[in-house]
């Protein structure tokens, strides 16, 4: 019988959530959901120092914007030290782990007196270990304090294997490890101790994370064989790079999602391109459904060489599902941006600019002239366009679109470009004022069916501002 998969995103709440980490949450859902199992979500907080409750309400916020919700309730590291404890001790029981007494100040000094440099790594563990279970003289007095860190014993000659889900075979030999510290003397696991407690207790069956943790994983490999445990299958994700193939960063445009959330970025459309940072579907679509991922995607498809994040391909896709999305959706999404404006007049806005923004946030910036009677104006443009010929052909536009008693794009685009003709002239010479005039800005949608959503009030008062001395 197959066991029901279960799979755990585990941040550090030290900072917000952020785009490597909500793709590796990504990644853990999109695998549990595929294989009808399970998705847990656990905090590390053990470093009191840079943990913080805002950091933690952050990360559970963005996940479930993005809707990704746990199938269990969170765990939290900071309510399971005693765990911690009691488990560590069970290795000093079994004569797999033994105490360290030295402070860190003393075990540089020990390094200094009594370890060579260029010792070869097995050598060196072995010295280490000797120096600890029988302290030098001038040490030995550290055997009499109550608290102190433990280690496990690192045996060599042990080949750790693993199969990588996306790397394929990885070994390392146990020469090559110390013996590995899993209490602090302060009684706080060590990272490596307290995930595979944790993993342990939770069932996590397959641990999906970045590529930094590969280093993590012969450590864990070991800590799960003192106590006999089985050990879960690992896939380690490839890093997520700028376009100039460094370290992404926010001069790449990468931010935490909150900050996308409030910079317009659909939740759907973020989504999908995290997804499509290290996997892709066969037939390499781009606009994917989330149920569609769920029932495609594949752990095992994800490349091994780094992603690279592109704003401008992140802006593309959310344009992409803003023009899916019906008019009322996405009036109600601006609402929970700025609830100032009447649904109306956000409504024509939406009509006329769903094909154009990138971010709901642009409705607001590019249709403020919808919204407000007072709008941002090209000065530079208005200074070229407004002159004393274009104030003559408005005022003729004025006084004909005056008398229009069918407010209708069709018609009011006639009159337009019947006085051009009239005055042996482009419609641009007119169109080109009359738009900026409007709406403050030399491009936007059609001229005329804002003209018409505009309406006949608000157009009449606005060239009369101009023409009118």
């Amino acid at each position: 019988m197959l066991k029901l998969v279960r799979v755990r995103f585990a941040p550090s709440p030290t900072g917000y959530l952020h785009v490597g980490g909500a793709r590796t949450a990504i990644y853990n859902f999109l695998f549990a959901k595929h294989n009808n199992g399970k998705f847990l979500l656990r905090i590390e907080d053990t470093d009191r120092e840079r943990s913080s409750e805002e950091f933690v309400i952050d990360i559970v916020e963005g996940l479930k914007w993005l809707g990704i919700v746990p199938d269990e309730e969170i765990v939290y590291q900071s309510k399971r030290l005693e765990i911690y404890k009691e488990f560590a001790y069970k290795l000093i029981e079994k004569n797999k782990a033994y105490f360290d007494y030295y402070n860190a100040d003393e075990w540089e000094e020990i390094r200094k007196k009594f370890i060579p440099e260029n010792l070869p790594p097995n050598q060196k563990k072995h010295l280490e270990r000797e120096l600890i279970l029988e302290p030098p003289n001038g040490y030995k007095s550290i055997k009499n304090r109550k608290e102190g860190a433990i280690r496990l014993f690192v045996e060599d000659g042990i080949n750790i294997i693993f199969n990588d889900k996306i790397r394929g075979k990885i070994e390392i030999l146990s020469d090559y490890i110390n013996d590995i510290v899993i209490l602090r003397s302060d009684g706080t696991p060590t990272y490596n101790f307290a995930v595979v407690i944790d993993d342990y207790f939770m069932g996590i069956t397959d641990i999906i994370r970045g590529d930094d943790h590969i280093s993590n994983t012969p450590k864990q490999i070991l800590i799960y064989k003192a106590f006999d445990w089985e050990i879960p299958n690992f896939a380690h994700l490839p890093m997520i790079l700028g376009p100039d193939k460094k370290k992404l960063s926010k001069r790449h445009g990468a931010l935490s999602v909150i900050e996308y959330k409030k910079m317009g970025i659909l939740s759907s459309a973020l989504f999908n391109f995290l997804a499509l940072l290290g996997w892709s579907p066969k037939d390499n679509r781009e606009i994917i459904s989330i149920e569609e991922m769920i029932r495609i995607f594949r752990i095992e498809d994800v490349n091994t060489s780094p992603a690279v994040f592109d704003i401008n391909k992140l802006l593309w896709m959310n344009s992409e599902y803003i023009k899916m999305k019906e008019d009322k959706e996405i009036l109600q999404l601006l609402k929970e941006i700025n609830n100032n404006y009447e649904d109306e007049k956000l409504l024509k806005c939406i009509k006329l600019l769903k094909t154009r923004v990138k971010t709901l946030v642009e409705f607001f910036e590019y249709g403020d002239y919808f919204l407000k009677e007072i709008y941002k104006i090209d000065e530079k443009a208005f200074k070229e366009l407004i002159n004393e010929n274009s104030i003559n052909y408005l005022k003729i536009l004025y006084e004909r679109y005056k008398n229009v008693l069918d407010w209708e794009k069709g018609i009011l685009e006639k009159i337009l470009r019947d006085l051009a003709d009239e005055l042996n002239i482009k419609p641009a010479h007119i169109i080109h004022p009359l738009r900026v005039v409007l709406t403050g800005k030399t491009v936007g949608p059609s001229l005329f069916e804002l003209i018409e959503e505009l309406g006949r009030d608000v157009v009449l008062k606005r060239i009369e501002k101009v023409i009118i001395p």
